[in-house]
């Protein structure tokens, strides 16, 4: 599946297990800890310039929200508790490299209502 089939194959209804699923056949997420630190470093480079890209088309388009003067940006895929997204005070936990962030929200965050 090519990365930009992967919003269009994944169903409204979408659980974490099938998201990861999903970009799985984009991209073999287990092999990413196998690259040297440079292509590690590019990759991320490259989703980084993606996200970018992405964020810039969703302001074009007027779909960004905007509240108290910050745009908010959505994001509905499994947690991953970076350093910078994890709260402050929580020790690192790379159990997210196993299971690509599925349940790891719930681990920090407690259970989603939504």
């Amino acid at each position: 599946m090519k990365l930009i089939d992967f919003p269009k194959s994944l169903p409204d209804d979408f659980t974490e297990q099938h998201f990861v699923d999903l970009i799985n056949q984009v991209i073999d997420l287990k092999q990413i800890t196998s690259l040297s630190e440079r292509e590690r470093s590019i990759l991320y480079s490259g989703a980084q310039y993606l996200a970018d890209y992405i964020l810039l088309a969703q302001e074009a388009m007027g779909e960004v929200e905007v509240n108290n003067g910050r745009p908010v940006i959505g994001y509905d895929g499994p947690f991953i508790p970076t350093i910078l997204q994890r709260p402050d005070g929580v020790e690192a936990d790379f159990a997210a490299l196993e299971n690509f962030g599925v349940g790891e929200g719930e681990k920090y965050f407690g259970e989603d209502d939504a």
